[in-house]
């Protein structure tokens, strides 16, 4: 499978959320006692389960996201 960054991940987030399939967040929790954090992973607020990585991409892909590249366009005005 291939590896998505951050970013892309958010984007299908994103995506899921504005196609009203899914209402993902990614969660971790503090340890009160010793002050670490746990990774929890993602999980979904409108079917109330945790979901993987893997599970989050496939979704994503199969409902139509798509990877945008942007291109910055610079645009000079002259006098």
């Amino acid at each position: 499978m291939k590896e998505y960054t951050d970013k892309q991940i958010n984007s299908m987030i994103l995506h899921l959320r504005l196609k009203d399939i899914a209402e993902i967040y990614y969660l971790d929790i503090k340890d009160p006692e010793t002050s670490t954090t746990h990774d929890r992973g993602f999980y979904d607020y409108k079917t109330n389960t945790w979901i993987s990585r893997k599970q989050l991409c496939a979704s994503a892909i199969e409902t139509g996201w798509k990877e945008w590249r942007w291109v910055k366009i610079m645009i000079h005005f002259t006098c």
